[in-house]
C-alpha cells in the first residue's frame, strides 16, 4: 500500500477531531506502545479477515524479525484457516490477499538469508495468488522482487525484464512510488550495462517523480545512485553534490544506516583524488556510526577502507591495526566476501613491509575465499534457470478465457461484499463505528512507517547490490594483480642477474613461460667446495600449480647444496626431499609429482663441467660440432626408479666450448605451416647454426625462431634455455 501526497495532513486532522469525540479510547493508545496497542486489540477481536489485517500491521511494527516472522506464521495459518471453513467469496479474496502477503514475507525472510531458491519459491507463490485476485499493486511487488533477486545474481536479462513488467502495471495503476522505485531498478542495470547515459534518464525519470511525491528516502536512493553513475564517467564535483544531497536527506530521516553509506562513498571520492587525509576522515564518521547501530557487516567494509588509505600514504601500522580488526570480525561473521577482501589487504600490507612469507599465507586464504564464491556463483545459475522454467511455464498456461471468468467472478465478489458490507456497518453503533475509524486511520499511519522501513530496506539492498557489483568489476583486477604477485614470489626464488654475472660471463637465459607463472625454472647457487651450479628445470604442471611446484623443487635444490656438492648427490638427495614432502598431501602413496632437471656445476678454474641430467639433455658445441648428452630416464621425484643413483658425468672443457641445457617446451611447441612439433632435431641443427654468434644474438634469434614458428597458435608449454660461453 502506497500513501499519496497531502494524506498526512488530513488524517492528522481526522484523529485530532476522533481524539476529542473518543477522548476515553484514545488514552489507551496514549499510554502504550504502537506494537502493544495491536496486541491489545488483537485479544478482543473475534473475526478472522480483522485478525489477518492486525497481523499484517503487527509485521510491519516489529523490527525483531525473529518476533515478526512469528506473526508472520500466524497469519499464515489464519488465511488458510479461512480458505478451508468459509467458502463465502468476500472472505476467500481477503483470506487470498494476505497469504500472499505472507508468501511475501517469507520470499523476503529467505533472500536475507541467502536461500535464493526458497525465496523464488514464495515469490512466485505470492505472484501466483495476486493474478488470481488480480490484485495489480501485489502482482507489480511480485514481480519486482523476482527481478530484484535476479538483480543480485547478476542476471541482468532476466532481472530487466521482470522490472519492465512492473513498471508496465504500475504505470496503469498509476503508483508512482512504484513507478519511481522501478525506474531507478531499471536506471541501475543500465549502470552496471556500462549505458550511462540510459542510466541517468531512467535514474533522473525517478528523482523527479519522487520530488513530486515528496519521498525523502527515495530521494536519497536517487542522488545516490545518480552520484554513483557520475562516480563512473570520473566527474568529481557532480560525485560529491550528488552524495552530499544524499547525505543531508539521510540525515534529516535519521536513517543513520544510510548516513553511513553516504559518508563511506564520499570517503571513497577522496581517496580516487588522493586526499587519503579526507577519506580517512569519512571512513571514520562511517565506522563510528556502524559501531552505534551494531553493522558490523558495514564495520568491515570502513575498517578495510582506513587500511587502505593508511597503505597507501605508508603508515602500515595504522594500516595492520584496521585490517586486523576487519579480519577478527570478518572471521566472526564468516562472510568469504569480506574474508577475501580483507585478505587482499593484509597481503599488500606484509608485501610492503618484506615479510613475503606471511603475505603468502594470506594470498592462499583470498585465494580459498574466492574458490568458495564461485561455487556459490555455479550453484546459483541453476537456481536461475529454474526460476526461469517455472515462471515461463505458469505464464504459458494462463489464457484469456481464465482472465475473462476471474473479472466475471471478481464483479460478483465485489458486488456480495458490499452488501455485506452494508448491513455490518448498520450494526455498529456509532461509538463502535469511531473506534474503528480511529483503529483505521492508526494502521494508515503505520502505514507510511511501514513504507518507509520497507524503502530502508530495499535501500540497504540496493547498496549491497552495489557493492557486490563493484567487488565482481574489481575480480579481474585483483585477479591479474594475485598473480602478478604470484610472479614476483616466484621471481624472487630465481637465479639472479648479478650471480650468473659473477660466474657464467658470456651467458644467456630465455625464459618465457606460458602464463604469467611458470612452471619452469632457473636456479644457480655456489656450492661448499666453492665450485658454481646452475640448474634448468621443467616442474610438474605450468601456470600456478606448476609455479608453487618450483618453489618447492628449489627450496629442495637449496636444502641438499647445504650438504653435498656433486650433481648426481645433489639430485639424490633432492629428489628424497621431495618425495617425502609430498607423502603430506593425504593420498595413501604421496604425490608423484617433481620435475625434470639439469644440473651443471663448473669449477672455480672453468675447465671442467660435471652434472647429473633427470630427461633434460645437455649439448655442447666444439669446433662446430654438436656434442649430446643423454639424460637419464627418470625425474627428481617418486618414480618406479626412484631408488637408483642419477649419472654423473664429467666433461674437460676447452675455451670456446658453448654449452647449453633446456626444457622441453621448445622442441614440443606446435606451429609452422603444417601446425607440427618443432622437434628436438631441428633445434640442435639451429643451435649449431647460431652458435658462433655472440650470447646476446642467440637468445634474440631464438625469440624469433620461436614466435615466428608458433604464430598464432596457442604456446603448449612453459620454454627456458640456458646458454653459456666458456
Amino acid at each position: 500500500m502506497f500513501i499519496i501526497a497531502g494524506i498526512l495532513e488530513k488524517m492528522k486532522k481526522l484523529l485530532y477531531i476522533l481524539f476529542l469525540i473518543t477522548l476515553s479510547f484514545s488514552n489507551i493508545f496514549c499510554q502504550i506502545s504502537e506494537i502493544d496497542s495491536l496486541k491489545q486489540i488483537l485479544k478482543t477481536v473475534k473475526h478472522d479477515t480483522v485478525k489477518l489485517r492486525l497481523y499484517s500491521e503487527m509485521i510491519n511494527s516489529e523490527n525483531d524479525e525473529k518476533i515478526w516472522t512469528l506473526y508472520n506464521e500466524e497469519m499464515k495459518y489464519t488465511a488458510e484457516k479461512l480458505l478451508s471453513t468459509h467458502p463465502k467469496a468476500p472472505v476467500v479474496k481477503t483470506a487470498k490477499k494476505y497469504l500472499a502477503e505472507s508468501f511475501n514475507n517469507k520470499g523476503i525472510i529467505f533472500n536475507n538469508k541467502g536461500d535464493i531458491n526458497r525465496a523464488l519459491e514464495f515469490f512466485g507463490k505470492s505472484l501466483k495468488i495476486e493474478e488470481e485476485i488480480g490484485n495489480k499493486v501485489g502482482i507489480a511487488s511480485a514481480l519486482n522482487n523476482i527481478g530484484f533477486i535476479y538483480y543480485n545474481q547478476g542476471n541482468i536479462p532476466m532481472a530487466l525484464e521482470f522490472f519492465s513488467k512492473s513498471l508496465r502495471i504500475e504505470e496503469e495503476i498509476e503508483n508512482k512510488e512504484g513507478i519511481a522505485s522501478t525506474l531507478n531498478n531499471i536506471g541501475m542495470i543500465y549502470y552496471h550495462q556500462g549505458d550511462i547515459t540510459k542510466a541517468l534518464e531512467y535514474l533522473n525519470k525517478g528523482l523527479k517523480i519522487r520530488e513530486q511525491i515528496q519521498d525523502k528516502l527515495g530521494l536519497a536512493t536517487s542522488w545516490n545512485n545518480i552520484g554513483t553513475v557520475y562516480k563512473k564517467r570520473g566527474e568529481t564535483l557532480k560525485v560529491l553534490e550528488c552524495f552530499s544531497k544524499s547525505l543531508e536527506i539521510q540525515e534529516e530521516i535519521g536513517n543513520k544506516r544510510g548516513v553511513a553509506m553516504c559518508l563511506n562513498n564520499i570517503g571513497f571520492v577522496y581517496l580516487d583524488n588522493g586526499d587519503v587525509n579526507k577519506a580517512s576522515e569519512f571512513f571514520s564518521k562511517s565506522l563510528k556510526i556502524q559501531d552505534e547501530i551494531g553493522d558490523k557487516k558495514g564495520m568491515t567494509h570502513s575498517m578495510n577502507n582506513l587500511g587502505n588509505a593508511y597503505l597507501t600514504i605508508n603508515q602500515p601500522m595504522k594500516a595492520k591495526a584496521y585490517f586486523e580488526k576487519s579480519y577478527q570480525l570478518s572471521k566472526e561473521l564468516g562472510n568469504p566476501e569480506n574474508i577475501e577482501v580483507v585478505a587482499n589487504g593484509l597481503k599488500r600490507l606484509y608485501e610492503k613491509l618484506g615479510n613475503y612469507r606471511l603475505a603468502y599465507n594470506y594470498y592462499k586464504e583470498e585465494m580459498l575465499m574466492r574458490d568458495s564464491l564461485k561455487n556459490e556463483a555455479n550453484y546459483r545459475v541453476s537456481i536461475q534457470q529454474r526460476a526461469k522454467y517455472e515462471y515461463e511455464k505458469k505464464a504459458a498456461t494462463d489464457s484469456i478465457a481464465n482472465a475473462k471468468e476471474k473479472e466475471i467472478k471478481n464483479a460478483e465478489i465485489a458486488k456480495q461484499y458490499a452488501q455485506i458490507k452494508v448491513k455490518r456497518f448498520q450494526q455498529y453503533g456509532l461509538i463502535g463505528g469511531l473506534v474503528l475509524v480511529l483503529v483505521f486511520a492508526g494502521f494508515v499511519f503505520n502505514r507510511l512507517k511501514v513504507t518507509q522501513r520497507q524503502k530502508v530496506i530495499i535501500e540497504e539492498q540496493k547498496q549491497e547490490v552495489e557493492q557486490q557489483k563493484e567487488l565482481v568489476e574489481e575480480k579481474h583486477k585483483e585477479i591479474t594483480d594475485s598473480i602478478n604477485y604470484a610472479e614476483r614470489i616466484q621471481r624472487s626464488f630465481l637465479a639472479t642477474t648479478e650471480i650468473l654475472d659473477n660466474h657464467l660471463k658470456e651467458y644467456f637465459v630465455f625464459f618465457q613461460p606460458k602464463d604469467v607463472v611458470s612452471g619452469d625454472f632457473y636456479w644457480a647457487g655456489e656450492l661448499n667446495n666453492g665450485n658454481f651450479a646452475f640448474s634448468c628445470a621443467d616442474s610438474t604442471g605450468h601456470g600456478v600449480p606448476g609455479a608453487i611446484m618450483s618453489i618447492l623443487n628449489i627450496s629442495s635444490l637449496e636444502k641438499s647444496i647445504e650438504k653435498y656438492s656433486e650433481p648426481d648427490t645433489i639430485l639424490n638427495e633432492t629428489r628424497k626431499i621431495i618425495i617425502e614432502r609430498l607423502k603430506k598431501d593425504g593420498s595413501i602413496e604421496g604425490g608423484k609429482d617433481g620435475m625434470d632437471c639439469s644440473l651443471l656445476v663448473i669449477n672455480n678454474e672453468r675447465t671442467e663441467l660435471s652434472f647429473a641430467a633427470a630427461n633434460n639433455p645437455v649439448f655442447i658445441v666444439r669446433n662446430n660440432e654438436l656434442l649430446e648428452f643423454k639424460p637419464d630416464k627418470m625425474p627428481v621425484g617418486k618414480h618406479d626408479k626412484d631408488i637408483d643413483s642419477f649419472t654423473s658425468h664429467n666433461i674437460m672443457l676447452k675455451k670456446g666450448d658453448v654449452i647449453y641445457t633446456l626444457t622441453d617446451g621448445f622442441p614440443d611447441q606446435f606451429g609452422g605451416s603444417k601446425g607440427k612439433k618443432y622437434m628436438i632435431k631441428n633445434l640442435k641443427e639451429y643451435l649449431l647454426q647460431i652458435s658462433e654468434l655472440t650470447m646476446l644474438e642467440q637468445k634474440q634469434r631464438l625469440t624469433n625462431e620461436f614466435n615466428v614458428w608458433k604464430g598464432k597458435s596457442e604456446q603448449v608449454d612453459d620454454v627456458c634455455i640456458i646458454g653459456v660461453r666458456i
